[in-house]
């Protein structure tokens, strides 16, 4: 529906001014996005508006003129209340990790390194980079970059980029130290794991510590360098700062492992970086980026010591005793896999975007009909490399299984019922949703863009939480699959990939807010990951596990509705409202205290009144967070609380 705002009966509230400004954003919307299902199928492709940023900036404005509330500022840097909550958590992680590992030799200086990751990060942060007006807008970036490259309505988020993945890898260490500590069976007391998760711990801490780098170079030393010198040059200093780091007495676990292991994990994290940054241009603040990078490194790690020590290659890695589970060998297949396939067929999908924005209005009928053929072409060979490159990647995984993988999804699906109910469970959600959404569409009445989003948080949670408390693995095998199509659903939407191409971007693009203002829409990838990290992360509890789900599916959600429909008190300097963040802690407090009750599962949750309260804390802190972070909850939350939990008990 398009509101006309030129009569008086439909803007009585409101001045001349914001008549005229409403209208011209009232065109805006007509032009860029009041397509709906109905419509999509006689809409071609080049008639559809591929520019996600003017879609999500203009829905966005809209939104604050309609409600005639005041945008809120641009934050010119983190708030004080956000630095000393992950400070805080980072020392308080760092303490544990001392007091677990005090009568470890080789593990003796565990913690202080996170330690120091985290004062050094605020000194950097809040007095390195002093300015001669205390307004202007503190803005980090990678070296050699400028500020076009990311998210600029929010700030830079560097605390997550340097201290988040550190977080959540000290938590991983303290509760799998604590129940190794409380179990004596085999099963829990796996050295060569143990080993792999302090290696990754250190890898953080370098990470981070070569993001602060970074922050560094690119407010004192200016570069025309091009990104591959750039790349070469930050990945020698980087190693070098590892090495000297090394020196100092910390990273004890990697200076056991040879030098290219080092080599191959900062050159990969650097490429990461800059390849996202480039070519997902305003998807990401400065923060963000540097997490999913530092992810998808400690990924690309592992699979660099399965690989090299099962084929022997170069010098074999000492920790080729961990061999992780077939479930893990299968996440690091698909998570990796898809950007693999992404870039092998960029030519095709470059092309196939350059067909479908070929201009068919008013052309000849053969012009029409070689440019259709062309896309079918395009889309067959794209179609085509795809399963070759499935294929291939099945064959890496296969040497690890002994066995035909795609064979082993099958039967590892059908040898139990509850596997079989939940893929029709998801089946029947999914298709019941997109049907509901179908008559949304043809419907005269309109929907906020909150509430279209928010159904699929309480969508999420209904559809994981049983999955995972019955098939806790199928669910973390689920996650990876789901994660690989809905990247490659991406490439399809973004490149307009015949047949279904343009019907994905429309749907989609009815969900956008500024955050998606990059050429991607990542708000329901994040939100998948958002629910799956805290599963894939794998931690004693259920309760912890679940964080992800329950943070997004109810308190994100609930403060979100609730903020926008009752909230009155606005947090300064914030459009988030202390009434939302109330709901944020009531629901998922007592959403996890109702589970945990119900639920006769021996893992769920240690259940004394002092883990109770723990578990409040964790709740309360996580809603103070997302009251005062701009970054995308989605991504940030369900990390922090999973990790926050973990600390504390």
């Amino acid at each position: 529906m398009i509101f006309d705002f030129s009569s008086s009966s439909s803007s009585s509230a409101l001045s001349p001014a914001q008549k005229q400004d409403c209208n011209f954003l009232v065109a805006r919307k007509r032009n860029l996005f009041s397509f709906s299902s109905a419509g999509s199928s006689n809409t071609s492709e080049s008639e559809v508006e591929y520019n996600v940023e003017a879609i999500g900036i203009a829905r966005t404005e809209l939104a604050y003129k309609l409600s005639n509330i005041p945008a809120p500022p641009i934050p010119a840097a983190a708030s004080t209340l956000e630095r000393v909550i992950i400070s805080f958590t980072a020392l308080y992680a760092s303490i544990k990790l001392i007091s677990l590992m005090a009568a470890n030799e080789v593990g003796r200086t565990e913690g202080l390194d996170l330690m120091l990751l985290s004062i050094w990060t605020w000194l950097m942060y809040s007095f390195g980079f002093p300015f001669s007006n205390n307004e202007e807008k503190l803005f980090h970036r990678l070296w050699g970059t400028d500020e076009s490259l990311y998210r600029t309505d929010v700030d830079d988020g560097a605390f997550y980029g340097t201290l988040l993945t550190p977080i959540v890898a000290a938590a991983k260490i303290i509760d799998i130290r604590r129940s190794s500590q409380s179990s004596s069976t085999p099963e829990h007391n796996d050295d060569s794991s143990i080993d792999v998760i302090h290696v990754n711990f250190e890898l953080c801490f370098i990470m981070g510590c070569g993001l602060i780098l970074h922050m560094f170079m690119s407010k004192h030393i200016k570069t025309n360098l091009g990104t591959i010198w750039t790349i070469i040059i930050i990945t020698i200093l980087s190693i070098i700062l590892a090495a000297f780091i090394a020196a100092m007495g910390f990273l004890p676990f990697i200076q056991r492992l040879p030098s290219d292991y080092i080599i191959f994990s900062q050159l990969f994290y650097q490429i990461s970086l800059y390849s996202i940054a480039r070519l997902m241009k305003r998807s990401f603040t400065f923060g963000e980026l540097a997490v999913v990078s530092q992810i998808l490194t400690l990924l690309a790690v592992e699979a660099w010591i399965l690989t090299v020590n099962k084929f022997e290659l170069l010098k074999l890695i000492p920790l080729e005793i961990h061999i992780p589970s077939s479930i893990i060998i299968f996440q690091i297949a698909l998570v990796l896999g898809i950007p693999l396939i992404g870039i092998i067929l960029s030519p095709f999908l470059i092309h196939s975007r350059h067909l479908a924005q070929q201009r068919t209005w008013k052309s000849k009928r053969s012009h029409i009909r070689n440019n259709n053929n062309g896309k079918k072409r395009m889309a067959l060979v794209i179609y085509l490399i795809t399963a070759v490159m499935v294929g291939l990647i099945g064959l890496w995984v296969q040497n690890f299984l002994g066995r035909n993988p795609y064979l082993w999804v099958f039967a590892f699906v059908i040898e139990s019922r509850v596997r079989i109910f939940l893929c029709i469970f998801w089946i029947g959600l999914i298709a019941i949703s997109l049907v509901l959404f179908n008559q949304m569409g043809q419907t005269r009445k309109t929907y906020s863009l909150n509430s279209k989003r928010k159904y699929f948080h309480f969508l999420a949670l209904v559809m994981f939480i049983p999955g995972y408390l019955y098939e806790p693995e199928f669910m973390h095998l689920a996650f990876s699959v789901a994660f690989a199509a809905l990247i490659y659903l991406e490439y399809l939407r973004y490149f307009a990939v015949y047949p279904i191409g343009k019907q994905l971007h429309m749907f989609l693009s009815e969900f956008l807010d500024s955050r998606d203002s990059g050429p991607c829409i990542l708000s329901h990838i994040y939100l998948l990951i958002g629910c799956a990290g805290c599963i894939w992360l794998d931690g004693t509890f259920i309760l912890a596990n679940l964080s992800g789900i329950f943070t997004l599916g109810l308190g994100d959600s609930m403060a979100s509705i609730i903020g926008k429909r009752y909230g009155r008190n606005r947090w300064p300097k914030s459009c988030k409202t202390i009434e939302g963040s109330i709901a944020f802690f009531v629901f998922l407090f007592f959403g996890a205290f109702i589970l945990v009750n119900i639920s006769s599962s021996p893992n769920m949750w240690p259940g004394s009144s002092t883990q109770w309260f723990n578990y409040a804390l964790a709740v309360l802190i996580t809603a103070l967070l997302e009251a005062v972070s701009y970054q995308n909850d989605n991504l940030i939350l369900p990390l922090f609380m999973w990790s926050f939990v973990n600390i504390q008990m």
